[in-house]
């Protein structure tokens, strides 16, 4: 039996899945400001619920972000701390790269998925049909004139938590060209997180290392 666990951070709630035989099997979620308290013991007791032994895991599949730096880091810090005590493989996960796999429609040309960064800034992904052609991070109205200018005229897909907090922006500037759901997904699924990590350790796509948070963006401190 393959068992190996997923971690992420939803920007509400840290989430921790236990998959086995390749079916996420049970799954744990605590309020993200618990997150370095709060890891180990969610991790023992999804572990102890399922008799399932800590060294019998596979891997660790991790959503590195972008996303809040304290949470995202407290994950990060936590996880490379399993790894040292246990050698366990980490396998980390673009977000941005997550939550365009989950809802991508190939019925649009074009997709823009967009993460909160606060500030009003912006994680971004754009997207031609399933080629992604640039991520980053800007400030919402910089990138909603740039995508304009870049792609006139044309059906976008928008998702992510950052399109329900600048709606009416994005409605503003694109009119009936934004095509943005009822209800808007706002973050990738930790079974998502779990499938990508588990293509990438059946493809050998992972180190030894430890992992850093994909943060695309500088914190304040860092760019004074």
């Amino acid at each position: 039996m393959q068992s190996y666990i997923a971690t992420q951070n939803t920007y509400h709630v840290f989430e921790m899945a236990l998959f086995l035989n390749n079916i996420l099997h049970d799954k744990i979620s605590e309020d993200k400001r618990h997150t370095s308290k709060m890891f180990i013991p969610m991790l023992n007791q999804l572990l102890q619920r399922n008799n399932v032994e800590l060294i019998s895991l596979s891997f660790c599949a991790v959503n590195c972000g972008p996303g809040p730096f304290s949470t995202l880091r407290s994950v990060i810090a936590s996880v490379n701390g399993l790894h040292c005590a246990t050698n366990i493989p980490l396998i980390g996960i673009d977000g941005l790269d997550a939550i365009f796999t989950e809802f991508y429609d190939n019925t649009y040309p074009y997709t823009v998925v967009l993460l909160n960064a606060f500030n009003n800034d912006v994680y971004y992904l754009i997207a031609n049909h399933d080629r992604i052609i640039a991520k980053g991070y800007k400030k919402i109205d910089a990138l909603l004139e740039d995508v304009n200018k870049q792609y006139p005229d044309q059906k976008i897909n928008f998702f992510g938590n950052g399109v329900a907090l600048y709606k009416h922006l994005i409605i503003e500037s694109y009119g009936n060209n934004a095509i943005v759901a009822d209800i808007i997904p706002e973050f990738c699924s930790i079974e998502t997180v779990g499938r990508l990590g588990l293509n990438a350790f059946e493809k050998n796509q992972y180190g030894t290392d430890y992992l850093m948070p994909l943060h695309l963006k500088k914190h304040p401190v860092e760019e004074k």
